[in-house]
């Protein structure tokens, strides 16, 4: 399926739904044969084209469904600190802080009926900044849903 834009500001994978936010930009992801997925997402706060991504803070989400295979990357990261589990919109979300590369991230799950939303919020990147606590990555992270 292709990814569509529902309106100005929901878009919808064909596998999840989130809202961007103004003044960020969704890039569609890619697996691990360099293939367009519907499974995966970038979004990036003030960035204006897909290279942005590596100078700018924001957000990757990935979605395993029920025949995919998810093993957390967590061992993987540096500086690993457990972050208590919280609710945020339909989902009840756990995760760390952590660094990767000398990056610093927070890394979310969530588990709703047998799948996996992986969040990896890239939260400092040269001058640009984000966090948990901002409103706009606040309702992001709210908004991310399976269509019905």
């Amino acid at each position: 399926m292709t990814p569509t834009v529902m309106s100005a500001q929901v878009f919808d994978s064909g596998k999840f739904r989130v809202e961007v936010p103004d003044g960020w930009k969704l890039f569609c992801g890619t697996d691990s044969d360099g293939k367009p997925t519907p499974k995966k997402v970038f979004l990036y706060k003030g960035a204006s084209c897909e290279t942005d991504i590596f100078t700018h803070a924001g957000i990757t989400i990935c979605f395993f469904g029920k025949e995919d295979l998810y093993f957390s990357p967590k061992d993987f990261y540096d500086n690993v600190v457990d972050i208590e589990q919280f609710m945020l919109g339909n989902y009840t979300w756990g995760g760390y802080t952590c660094t990767s590369l000398g990056y610093p991230y927070t890394m979310l799950e969530a588990r709703p009926d047998g799948c996996v939303f992986q969040v990896m919020i890239l939260t400092k990147n040269g001058e640009y900044e984000i966090s948990l606590e901002d409103t706009d990555v606040r309702r992001l992270l709210a908004s991310i849903a399976v269509p019905q």
